[in-house]
């Protein structure tokens, strides 16, 4: 059934914009810094910051804090459960699809 699959993604990632976060960091091997971030997703500050924070609070991405030419600098790495989550995310809109078009 069609709800059934949509029903296993998680609620973290039914949102676009930290979807797209998950995405942008699933590329990357190295962490990636607030400030690319932020250039590359085109969001403001206030809403990065919210929105990396439910998912290191859901524990979907990891944080690095420290101090680079006396400026604080955060850098973002997605974990092993971010990752399996967004798997499973797009392996259910892709079954979705699939079980769409037979119809």
């Amino acid at each position: 059934m069609i709800t059934d699959e949509l029903q296993s993604i998680h609620p973290l990632l039914v949102d676009k914009t930290r979807l797209v976060i998950m995405v942008f960091l699933l590329d990357k091997v190295n962490p990636t810094d607030f400030n690319t971030l932020l250039a590359n997703l085109k969001l403001t500050k206030g809403n990065l910051s919210s929105h990396l924070r439910k998912l290191e609070e859901g524990k979907f991405i990891s944080v690095k804090k420290e101090f680079v030419d006396k400026k604080p600098r955060s850098s973002y790495k997605s974990t092993t459960k971010g990752k399996a989550a967004l798997i499973n995310y797009l392996e259910a809109v892709e079954k979705t699809l699939k079980n769409i078009k037979l119809k």
